[in-house]
């Protein structure tokens, strides 16, 4: 009895790691066209590159918004988004229960076929610079701060209009935007 359970379980994660979740193809989230390129949408926060986190955590050194990527690869089993930037390889641990949304969805808003020129268009040299260092003050807009943090994690802003967003620094730190229309007025620090 005990052995045809395990030869149960052994078969069952036979099944469920031999591709029946399938894969994410960033081709064809973008709908790219053979010779597209993709290009980060926000900076990008790491202190493992192998081992990012998909709160987008601003410790350590990050990937600069507009920089060229090579996808390599999704593996929803194991919720990894594994790309190459600048001749290195990161691997972004993605959680939908963090991130309230599908695998999917997390890579058309964290990655774009936008060049980092596209990206800038519009934006003054001020906030440019701001955007360029990883910083977020008062005075900029939305998209500004889109570019500089990335979009907010759900679980903590369930909705993009709200007034206040609220990203991660540490494990036990946050940091809340508070916007009147679609500036930012605030910048509060705050220990969990």
């Amino acid at each position: 009895m005990m052995k045809r359970f395990w030869i149960m379980l052994a078969a069952a994660a036979v099944l469920a790691g031999s591709g029946c979740v399938e894969p994410v193809v960033f081709a064809e989230v973008f709908q790219l066209r053979k010779d597209q390129k993709i290009y980060t949408a926000c900076n990008i926060w790491y202190t493992d590159p192998e081992n990012i986190d998909c709160r987008n955590i601003q410790q350590g050194s990050f990937i600069p918004v507009g920089t060229e990527i090579e996808p390599v690869g999704t593996d929803e089993w194991s919720e990894k988004i594994t790309f190459k930037a600048a001749g290195k390889t990161f691997s972004i641990r993605f959680d939908n229960g963090i991130r309230l949304c599908s695998m999917r969805d997390y890579i058309e808003e964290t990655f774009t076929t936008s060049t980092r020129d596209e990206l800038f268009k519009d934006i003054p040299d001020k906030a440019r610079i701001r955007i360029v260092r990883g910083e977020v003050v008062p005075g900029m807009d939305r998209r500004q701060v889109l570019l500089a943090f990335g979009a907010p994690a759900a679980v903590r802003t369930p909705d993009r209009k709200n007034e206040t967003w609220i990203y991660w620094v540490s494990d036990s730190k946050t940091i809340r935007l508070v916007f009147r229309g679609d500036i930012v007025r605030k910048v509060i620090a705050v220990d969990l």
